[in-house]
């Protein structure tokens, strides 16, 4: 499989939170199981997503229980606080609070006690919370606290919500509690946060979309309909293979990588697609030919500060032996965006035509280790989907089958 890089700079201007592709209907994702160990209250610590701040007051709040800044400590990797409220106090991370497009502000403020998390309402019926890839909760609202947390460490959340538009949002918030609540040791937190951030040189970005199938074989649905040139008496070679956590190796359909650099504003593009082998019922080869990658893209949104870059992702690869345009057209669609930050943080959005399977993951490079991000993965629905005209679209941050 031939991978060509391309260094990149420059800015594009930024649009909105997610780009819509044309002529599909939307799709409700599938939400993860109940997992154990939920314990949620609301939280004091709530990031006001229009202005980006802590400290909004709400209309029900007490004076005594509004949230002040005590300290900000603003790094070079990341901009984090210490808060006040009613006599609590918590350490906060507002890197991605600092974004300027409003969809994308989340934050979250930790004590000994609880992780408070907040992130904008967008209009979803309803926000499911993952704590360590288990569900610990559902809320109408756009705010939760944890209460189910150990001293000392490092809670992963994700948080997905889908709008009636058949829009996806996700934002991915790694929280560090604190040891003590005492200002020296919320302080030195805040100090640990910049450390470790300031460690990621760089965060790798890679979509892949795959069959999963050792072989498959075109739907008679599709027969004659499709214009594709080999449907009955044919299958064609699968990547047989599950999800994979790999930045690098595993077969795939169609996929992008990109890389964003924290130290300069340099970023890499590698597009790339994968044989598609056809052969005969009886096993028998017949032909391989590649889609052409010259319509998947990986590209930064906003200039290079060191602490988030905005990202845009879109793959457009047709099947090389099926017809190039019009409604019989037949191929992998994918488009997301995603802000991201270099402690690990991130917001994303985006659609993807359901077949075939999917996986988007998120990389940290500290020297030759780096940590790993599950951002998306879901199965495909049909091969029906490979055809533009029979298939739904899905939505960044749902995850399994359907």
């Amino acid at each position: 499989m031939a991978i060509q890089a391309r260094l990149r700079t420059g800015v594009v201007a930024v649009t909105g939170a997610s780009l819509l592709m044309g002529g599909f209907t939307s799709a409700v994702a599938a939400p993860a199981p109940q997992g154990a160990g939920a314990a949620t209250a609301e939280a004091a610590f709530v990031l006001d997503a229009d202005s980006g701040t802590f400290g909004a007051p709400k209309a029900s709040r007490s004076a005594s229980a509004r949230v002040t800044t005590v300290r900000s400590h603003v790094g070079t990797a990341t901009d984090t606080q210490v808060l006040a409220a009613g006599g609590q106090k918590a350490v906060a991370d507002v890197t991605l609070a600092s974004s300027p497009n409003r969809a994308e502000r989340a934050a979250w403020a930790a004590s000994s006690k609880f992780v408070d998390l907040s992130w904008p309402d967008l209009g979803a019926a309803t926000y499911t919370v993952y704590r360590d890839g288990v569900k610990i909760a559902e809320t109408a609202g756009h705010s939760l606290r944890d209460t189910a947390v150990v001293p000392g460490a490092v809670a992963e959340y994700k948080v997905f919500g889908e709008t009636r538009g058949g829009i996806g949002h996700t934002w991915g918030l790694n929280a560090t509690v604190p040891a003590a609540d005492d200002a020296d040791t919320l302080a030195a937190t805040a100090r640990q946060i910049e450390a470790k951030a300031k460690k990621y040189s760089k965060t790798t970005v890679v979509w892949r979309s795959f069959i999963r199938q050792k072989w498959a074989t075109v739907p008679k649905k599709l027969g004659s309909y499709s214009g594709c040139k080999y449907t009955t008496g044919y299958k064609y070679a699968g990547d047989n293979r599950g999800y994979s956590k790999k930045i690098t190796g595993p077969s795939f359909r169609a996929g992008v990588r990109g890389v964003v650099h924290w130290t300069k504003s340099e970023y890499e593009l590698y597009p790339a697609t994968g044989w598609t082998k056809v052969y005969k019922k009886n096993g028998k080869y017949v032909a391989k030919r590649k889609a052409g990658d010259k319509k998947i893209d990986f590209r930064t949104m906003t200039r290079h500060n060191g602490k988030t870059r905005s990202v845009r992702g879109t793959l457009d690869a047709t099947d090389p032996f099926c017809p190039k345009s019009g409604v019989r057209r037949a191929g992998i669609g994918v488009t997301f965006d995603m802000r991201l930050a270099r402690n690990g943080d991130f917001y994303a959005t985006g659609k993807y035509r359901k077949a075939p399977d999917h996986e988007l993951y998120l990389y940290g490079h500290s020297g030759r280790k780096h940590s790993t991000k599950i951002v998306h993965q879901s199965r495909m629905s049909s091969l029906l989907c490979l055809s533009q005209p029979l298939c739904d679209r899905g939505t960044i941050g749902n995850s399994g089958g359907y």
